[in-house]
């Protein structure tokens, strides 16, 4: 669905991985190469220095490299499909609805870069874009793109050397759920609410599962039972906006993923204000009690990516 940063081409890995990059820790999961996808092991680390709040320096790259070398010490020498996922609020996504598309991909991503600095009001030369065409939609054309920070980007991209790890993709946290369960969304037109410790975001896609839409807010340290109906409220707001800006827009199920007490929390919510429940999304429910803690934290977002294909 994605325009990739990083992507080696498919073969038979030994082993799958999936790391999700937060702004204090990380994760890393490990997943059978072959015949049914079983996680392996799951290992988290605390960052020794915050990620992303501010301009990268040598303390938080050299953190990050640490906790690379520490998850990876027991798959880095094998052939592993290893995919990193990094928070929404860090590399963006957006979906641009344009009455022509531009003829050149230069122009294309010049015309994201702009969108896109002028949405997160920074400079567009600090900007690295990817964009890929969806198509029509009546009049319209939809171009789906991407923007991080270039600083960022290379710095995640250089601890990843370091650490002796080859990315085969390096990716927006929601587009690795998504794609992780697509044949289960793309079926009808709905809304994923995806959940992690710093942030949340909801997508929303149409019915022949082009993502339309892909909002994303920061959020605070505080328990989930706390924040849930915050979070309720916004996303009822954005879902509402968005089936009214155009004939035949629908959304029929609202699911959720990320942190188990996050989902629950959220479950209750939506169970009380709406006529058909919220539905929870595990990529693996068979296997919840053979890993401890793979519904936690950042565990949920690290399996999605290690099952992206």
């Amino acid at each position: 669905m994605s325009p990739s940063w990083t992507r080696v081409l498919d073969a038979a890995p030994a082993c799958r991985v999936g790391i999700a990059i937060g702004r204090r820790e990380l994760a890393a999961v490990v997943v059978a190469g072959g015949g049914a996808p079983e996680p392996l092991a799951l290992q988290c680390e605390t960052l020794a220095a915050q990620l992303f709040d501010a301009p990268p320096g040598a303390a938080a790259e050299d953190a990050l490299v640490q906790a690379l070398r520490a998850v990876s010490a027991s798959w880095r020498d094998a052939f592993a499909a290893v995919h990193v996922a990094l928070p929404d609020s860090v590399l963006r996504s957006a979906v641009l609805e344009l009455d022509q598309l531009p003829a050149k991909a230069s122009l294309r991503q010049a015309l994201l870069r702009w969108r896109l600095a002028k949405q997160w009001q920074r400079s567009e030369d600090s900007l690295d874009c990817r964009s890929v065409a969806l198509g029509p939609d009546g009049t319209q054309q939809l171009l789906f793109g991407q923007g991080g920070d270039q600083a960022w980007l290379a710095c995640v991209r250089r601890a990843l050397a370091r650490a002796g790890v080859r990315a085969w993709s390096l990716n927006a946290a929601a587009v690795h759920r998504f794609n992780a369960f697509h044949d289960t969304l793309a079926a009808a037109p709905g809304a994923l609410l995806t959940l992690d410790p710093d942030d949340w975001s909801l997508l929303l896609w149409d019915e022949q599962g082009r993502l339309r839409q892909l909002l994303t807010r920061l959020r605070p340290r505080q328990p989930a039972a706390e924040a849930a109906p915050a979070i309720a409220d916004e996303v009822e707001r954005a879902i509402l906006t968005y089936v009214q800006a155009a004939a035949g827009r629908q959304v029929l199920r609202l699911h959720l993923a990320g942190d188990h007490a996050d989902v629950a929390a959220l479950a209750a919510v939506f169970d009380a204000r709406m006529r058909e429940p919220a539905r929870p999304l595990q990529p693996l429910p068979h296997t919840h009690t053979r890993t401890a803690g793979l519904h936690d934290g950042l565990a949920p977002l690290a399996l999605a990516a290690a099952l992206n294909r």
